[in-house]
């Protein structure tokens, strides 16, 4: 009987095969050169059929196939001419070598019947036998149905579930009949004693049914759990917060929220229940009046964005005036993985307070500049806390001016080098800088004007000091007016 194999881009060769025998593989040099259909269809098994170069396939990879039917075959060369048969198989099925000029002739025989038919059976069924080892020890559980949604095939992991739950059917879904692939949570066992168990469900759509695996998703569910009650607890704590809170995720959804969010801004539980995104969150505030009014939309949101990118980055913080009045302090700060948190605080009463403190200090810096005496105060560790305009015009300074306090030794030094030599300057030092009881006192001191000076210092309130320097000309003329 003659043989007359081809393949593409390699030319025929004529072989001459024993009966019952069919032709595979034509070996040279370890490479497969050419092979039969039969052959070809054991190649298209591999991953790369021509060898991973192109040149052919090699013998390591086709033995790769033909062990599972000839586990004897040798896996690094063609054996030596002979033959390698196949155990278990009741038919005779054997692999003979035979040299061929310069190369390896491969090809199989049976005893009985269709030897490449056989062979194709055997491959198939130790293909089988390997799948389905490989999912019956998969440890999720795995089945398939039919159209009817009868269970036509299940993995030990499934049926070791049945045997759990005391149910055929551990599982109740149903697909959608147009998906080619669904996701689907279920859960089994009751709400007791014990934690039910939790399984995310993957059905893949096949020609006549489905195949779906169930994967536990336990450790999954118990984080979920985890989240929300962590959430729920932040959500307690900050509800009794005066500022308002609001915390974004990573794709700039709003994810938490207080109470105190809602009555400072005027916006519904219901409009940040629906999770806005920043944008739309500062459009919110914008429309209620509750960020300063911008002059153009355009540059405000850029601004906008760029705030929004500060507080991602290195955090964000600025004071806004209502045209209703009220004042807001308000604050981006980041958090890990891409989060942001923006606090919103009423600072109404602090600025009102800071305000006022602040007019009060401008009355009382004008009361003491409408004295003709020079006064300096100093507090209880010797700094120059303020001083009035006559006292600048004296000893012509102006301590407001520089960056750094004015010390008692320093201002003394000045005094010094603006009048006639006179002890009073050390004892001057030592009275503002002494603690405990003290008793005011006056001396006088000649300026280099000529004039004549009354220094006076009297304790005050908390140990600073009070420094008077009056005209003794000018306080003998005042006297003189009043008599």
């Amino acid at each position: 009987m003659i043989f007359l194999w081809r393949s593409p881009g390699v030319p025929a060769i004529v072989r001459q095969a024993a009966p019952r025998g069919v032709p595979l593989f034509l070996f040279r040099d370890g490479r497969c050169v050419d092979a039969s259909s039969s052959g070809h269809t054991i190649l298209d098994a591999l991953e790369a059929p021509l060898g991973a170069d192109g040149a052919g396939a090699t013998w390591s990879d086709v033995a790769r196939i033909l062990s599972r039917v000839f586990p004897d075959l040798p896996s690094d060369s063609p054996p030596t001419p002979g033959a390698v048969a196949a155990p278990g198989v009741d038919t005779g099925l054997r692999l003979e070598i035979t040299e061929a000029g310069k190369g390896v002739h491969v090809a199989v025989f049976a005893d009985a019947g269709d030897a490449a038919a056989l062979l194709a059976g055997a491959l198939a069924a130790e293909e089988v036998r390997i799948l389905r080892a490989g999912i019956d020890t998969a440890p999720h559980p795995a089945w398939s149905e039919d159209d009817a949604r009868r269970i036509v095939w299940a993995n030990a992991a499934f049926r070791d579930l049945c045997r759990e739950t005391g149910s055929d059917r551990p599982f109740e879904i149903c697909p959608d009949s147009a998906a080619e692939r669904q996701t689907t949570r279920a859960q089994i066992g009751p709400d007791g004693p014990h934690a039910p168990r939790w399984f995310e469900i993957i059905s893949f759509r096949l020609e006549d049914g489905w195949a779906h695996h169930a994967i536990s998703i336990d450790a999954v569910v118990r984080a979920e759990a985890a989240q929300r009650n962590f959430v729920q607890t932040l959500s307690l704590t900050f509800s009794f917060l005066p500022t308002g809170l609001a915390i974004f995720d990573r794709t700039q959804a709003l994810v938490l929220f207080n109470p105190a969010l809602c009555d400072l801004t005027g916006l519904t539980a219901e409009q940040l229940a629906n999770r806005p995104d920043l944008m739309s969150f500062f459009d919110l505030l914008r429309e209620r009046q509750i960020m300063p009014e911008p002059r153009d939309y355009a540059s405000w949101r850029a601004d906008l964005a760029r705030l929004i990118a500060a507080a991602r980055d290195e955090g964000y913080s600025d004071t806004w005036s209502l045209p209703s009045g009220l004042t807001y302090r308000v604050n981006g700060r980041p958090h890990p993985d891409g989060a942001v948190a923006f606090l919103i605080e009423d600072i109404s009463d602090e600025v009102s307070l800071t305000r006022r403190f602040r007019r009060e200090l401008e009355l009382s810096q004008s009361v003491i500049d409408a004295f003709d005496d020079a006064v300096a105060v100093f507090t209880a560790g010797g700094l120059l806390a303020f001083c009035n305009a006559a006292y600048r015009r004296l000893w012509d300074t102006d301590p407001d001016t520089t960056v750094e306090t004015t010390s008692v030794i320093e201002a003394t030094r000045h005094w010094q080098t603006e009048c006639a030599p006179s002890p009073i300057w050390g004892d001057l030092r030592e009275f503002v800088r002494q603690n405990g009881e003290r008793a005011g006192w006056d001396a006088q001191v000649g300026h280099r004007s000529g004039e004549t000076l009354i220094c006076r210092a009297e304790p005050i309130h908390g140990g600073a000091t009070l420094v008077r320097f009056s005209n003794l000309a000018a306080g003998s003329d005042r006297l003189s007016r009043r008599a």
